[in-house]
C-alpha cells in the first residue's frame, strides 16, 4: 500500500504526494502530555508541535509480545482499514493481537469489560480506540499503572495517564471539509447545510462540528447551518436522521458529516429524486466512498489515512515495550497530513493507496511466531 500526505512545501494548498513505506511524513508533538492544558480536538498545550518529520519502523522486540485492541466496533469497512494497518504492522514486528470491538459507540459499558478481560489475560499493551472522551480515563490509569502501556488510535481522550496517542485532528477533518465548500461555492452563492457529526460523546464527532464552524465563522454569510443530528454510525440510525432532516427541510443544499451518513446519503437522495440538487460531503473516508467520489455521487472528502495511524499506533507500543519514552525518544502524539480527496484528485490513487487490498478480511487474533535467537 502507498502512503499518501500533503505535499510538504504545499501543504496548505493540501497538494498531493506518495510516499514510500519507509518514508512516512507525520505531524509529530513531543514533550510531556499535561491533559489539564487540553481541549478536545487539539493536542495538549503541553507539547511542542506540530514537527514534521519521517516516521521510522521501531526495532523488532527481543522476546514475543501479545497486545491487546479494543474497537468501537466493525459495523462499516473504516475499522477494517484501521484493523489492516495494525496487523500488516504487527506481522513485520512479530507482534501478537488479540482484537475485541464493543458493537457500537454506545456499548461504553462492553469497552470497559472488555479492557479488563485483557488486563485479566496479561497482555504487554493495549491499543484503545475508545468510544467517550473521558469514561476510560481511570481504567487506563489503573492498567498503565499495572506496568501496561495504553495507546490511543484514531478517537481521542482526555486520560492523563494515557501513554502515547496515534491520531489525527478530527477538529481539522471538518475544517478541511467546510474549507472544501467554501473554496467551490460561487461568490454571491449562499447555501443551506444539514450536519450529521456522528456519536456525541466520542472523542471526534463533535470536533468536526467545530472544525466546520470555525471555518464559517471566517466567511460569515456564506453557509446556513441547520441544527446538528447526532447519532451513533449505524446505518439504520443515520439513515433515519437523514429522511427526517430531508423532510423538515426541503431546502437543504449540501448533506455534511460522518462517513456512514455521507454512504446512506446517496440512496436516499436517489430515493427522494433530490441527487442532482444536493451535495454530499464525508468528514472522513472510508472505503465505500471511494467509487462513489470517482463516480461523482459524493463530492468531497479529507481523508485521515486510517490504516496509516493503525500503524504508527503499533510501532508506539513496540518502542514503549523496547524502553523508548514517549515524548522525547519518539512522539508522544503522531498522525499523517489530512488530504482533502474529491472527483477531480481522486482518479490519481488507487483504492489500494487508501485502504489496501480490497480482499482483505479483519483478523482478530495474531500469533507471532516463535523468535529466533
Amino acid at each position: 500500500m502507498a502512503l499518501i500526505c500533503c505535499n510538504l512545501s504545499q501543504a496548505n494548498e493540501l497538494n498531493l504526494q506518495r510516499f514510500p513505506e519507509k518514508c512516512l511524513y507525520v505531524n509529530s508533538y513531543y514533550g510531556e502530555y499535561d491533559a489539564k492544558q487540553k481541549q478536545c480536538g487539539f493536542p495538549s498545550k503541553s507539547l511542542k508541535g506540530p514537527k514534521i518529520e519521517k516516521w521510522l519502523q521501531p526495532e523488532k522486540l527481543k522476546k514475543k509480545h501479545q497486545i491487546g485492541v479494543l474497537f468501537p466496533h466493525f459495523k462499516n469497512s473504516y475499522w477494517s482499514v484501521v484493523n489492516y494497518g495494525i496487523i500488516t504492522e504487527a506481522r513485520k514486528l512479530n507482534i501478537g493481537i488479540k482484537l475485541l470491538y464493543a458493537g457500537g459507540y454506545e456499548e461504553i459499558e462492553k469497552q470497559k469489560e472488555q479492557f479488563n478481560q485483557l488486563i485479566e489475560e496479561k497482555v504487554d499493551g493495549i491499543i484503545l480506540a475508545s468510544i467517550n472522551y473521558t469514561a476510560l480515563d481511570s481504567l487506563i490509569e489503573k492498567t498503565v499503572k499495572k506496568g501496561i502501556p495504553v495507546v490511543e488510535v484514531i478517537t481521542d481522550v482526555y486520560a492523563p495517564a494515557i501513554r502515547a496517542k496515534a491520531l489525527i485532528s478530527f477538529y481539522e477533518m471538518g475544517y478541511r471539509a467546510g474549507e472544501f465548500i467554501i473554496n467551490n461555492l460561487r461568490s454571491e452563492e449562499k447555501i443551506n447545510v444539514a450536519f450529521f457529526p456522528g456519536p456525541i460523546n466520542s472523542g471526534w464527532a463533535p470536533e468536526t462540528l467545530k472544525g466546520f464552524f470555525e471555518i464559517l465563522k471566517k466567511n460569515p454569510g456564506k453557509i446556513k447551518l441547520l441544527p446538528p443530528k447526532w447519532g451513533d454510525t449505524d446505518y439504520d440510525i443515520q439513515r433515519e436522521l437523514l429522511v427526517t432532516a430531508l423532510k423538515k427541510h426541503p431546502d437543504i443544499d449540501y448533506i455534511v458529516g460522518n462517513a456512514v451518513a455521507a454512504d446512506v446519503a446517496v440512496d436516499i437522495l436517489k430515493e427522494m429524486r433530490l441527487n442532482r440538487r444536493i451535495k454530499i460531503v464525508s468528514t472522513y473516508l472510508m472505503p465505500t466512498l471511494y467509487e462513489k467520489i470517482k463516480n461523482g455521487l459524493v463530492t468531497a472528502s479529507p481523508c485521515d489515512l486510517s490504516a496509516v495511524q493503525g500503524k504508527i499506533a503499533v510501532d508506539m507500543i513496540v518502542r514503549i515495550l523496547n524502553g523508548e519514552k514517549p515524548g522525547k525518544d519518539f512522539p508522544f502524539r503522531a498522525g499523517p497530513f489530512i488530504p482533502v480527496i474529491s472527483n477531480d484528485t481522486i482518479g490519481a490513487f488507487s483504492y489500494e493507496d487508501f485502504f489496501g487490498p480490497a480482499n482483505f478480511k479483519p483478523v482478530f487474533n495474531l500469533t507471532p511466531t516463535l523468535h529466533k535467537q
